[in-house]
């Protein structure tokens, strides 16, 4: 395998990586936002967290979407779903 092939394969695992652990985060805010019922643009922590995990895990892809790169895609666009439906909510 030539070596510039295993830094990428190393640099993308870190990326995985730090998606999944931006999708956690997002996740852990949402149920701390939530439980402590907190309003007002603290919010947006849990928005930019969620559509960080989506990009980073994108990015992290390699080949094809699978892993930690998908459950991180997978989990960041479900947050930020929820970030921007109860935004409208809230607005409304």
């Amino acid at each position: 395998m030539p070596e510039g092939t295993q830094i990428n394969r190393s640099a993308d695992e870190g990326r995985a990586n730090l998606a999944l652990g931006l999708a956690l985060a997002a996740l852990v805010a949402m149920i701390v936002l939530g439980a402590a019922d907190a309003d007002g643009p603290i919010w947006l922590l849990m928005g930019a967290l969620a559509a960080g995990a989506v990009i980073l895990g994108w990015s992290a892809r390699g080949e094809r979407l699978a892993g930690r790169p998908l459950v991180a895609v997978v989990l960041g666009v479900l947050l930020f779903i929820a970030f921007v439906v109860g935004t409208a909510v809230a607005l409304a």
